[in-house]
């Protein structure tokens, strides 16, 4: 029995790590579209006042907002931000909805765990190959370091959520029964 205490204690340990880590990477990712807002700012004023944009701005927003999606994408998951088209299932029973919705999240997972991998070889790749941006003749492959482990956070959220939904469900169907 003391066993199931601590197990269960160590998962919350689990699940408190992850929801500071989907808040520091949203944060980050507020930082970053901050940045990118203000790079654009100062670009169209350096074109407007001074005759020149900051060289590769283009560039800069591009991979910046690439990088802050990432980081937005595990918190949003994690308080249940996403987009759910519930048009189909508006007049079903909440068991229905909450098992669809962990049918959801169990498919956001296994999306994401995915997406983790081939973002991962893909990084190695454009690293292996040298791939550079046109303008700034920077590597590509170094916002890879940020979106694969935003991936790898969304992938472990996929689960948490899965897992939240499941109990929700189990524990509904016992007071019901």
């Amino acid at each position: 029995m003391a066993d199931g205490g601590h197990r269960g204690s160590g998962l919350k340990r689990v699940a408190k790590s992850v929801e500071w880590l989907c808040s520091a990477f949203a944060v980050a990712g507020g930082l970053v579209l901050c940045s990118i807002a203000l790079t654009t700012v100062i670009s169209v004023l350096g074109r407007k006042f001074f005759g020149g944009a900051i060289a590769g701005d283009f560039e800069i927003v591009e991979i910046g907002c690439a990088v802050a999606v990432s980081l937005f994408l595990p918190y949003c998951q994690l308080n249940k931000g996403n987009v759910i088209v519930d048009f189909f299932t508006l007049k079903a029973s909440p068991a229905v909805q909450r098992r669809l919705d962990a049918l959801g999240c169990v498919l956001l997972t296994l999306v994401a765990m995915l997406m983790t991998w081939r973002l991962g070889a893909g990084g190695i790749s454009l690293y292996s190959s040298n791939d550079q941006t046109m303008v700034l003749q920077v590597g590509t492959w170094w916002a890879f370091l940020v979106v694969v482990p935003s991936m790898a956070l969304l992938s472990a959220v996929g689960i948490l959520t899965t897992a939240r939904t499941l109990a929700d469900d189990s524990a509904t169907s016992e007071t019901v029964s």
